[in-house]
């Protein structure tokens, strides 16, 4: 064959080397780049005058990620979202929160206790598990009131409760009661330190 251009078997093979090594790569990284997922979310309801405003209270991701948007008293608020990367230590002590198996005994819902004129909050807790989701109906979370009314919240729920508290109060800067973060001011105190 005169004049036509010439390929060996060995510059083909090496060719198709090239290119399937290209797609596997490519489908590998691709795999790698899957999204996060989400460990704990918790919606905030807002009731009040025969309305239910919800919003997202907080999120966060298996990365790290923890997004936090407007809490919504009237439902014509902006949709403000915060987002902040928790470090590895504050990851790992969610991590033990969610994952501590008392958190699995404690009941669907928990009542407010304190009393309800025309308006309250209400948290939709979901935290994944292998065996399913789990989710937990709390009304105006309030260790501290609960404690006071001889109806504590179980130890499980309290530190969830103070970390959502906490997670919330860093990433968004919000949960302010009398001057201080609320996870410091109502009944968090102790639920929050780990005992050495």
């Amino acid at each position: 064959m005169k004049g036509g251009p010439r390929f060996s078997a060995v510059s083909v093979v090496g060719a198709c080397i090239l290119f399937s090594s290209s797609i596997f790569l490519w489908l590998h990284a691709s795999k790698s780049e899957a999204s996060p997922q989400i460990i704990l979310e918790v919606i905030n309801r807002h009731f009040t005058v025969g309305l239910e405003i919800p919003s997202v209270y907080l999120r966060v991701f298996s990365d790290g990620t923890a997004e936090c948007h407007t809490v919504k008293y009237t439902g014509d608020e902006p949709d403000v979202v915060k987002r902040k990367a928790l470090t590895p230590d504050d990851l790992s002590e969610l991590r033990t929160v969610i994952e501590n198996k008392e958190l699995l005994n404690v009941k669907k819902k928990y009542e407010s206790v304190n009393i309800v004129i025309d308006s309250w909050m209400e948290w939709i807790v979901s935290v994944p598990h292998n065996s399913g989701t789990q989710r937990i109906q709390v009304l105006n979370f309030s260790p501290g009131s609960a404690r006071e009314r001889n109806t504590p919240y179980p130890d499980a729920l309290v530190r969830l409760g103070c970390s959502i508290w906490k997670l919330r109060y860093e990433t968004y800067g919000d949960e302010i009661y009398r001057d201080k973060p609320h996870y410091l001011a109502d009944g968090c105190k102790n639920a929050l330190t780990s005992p050495d």
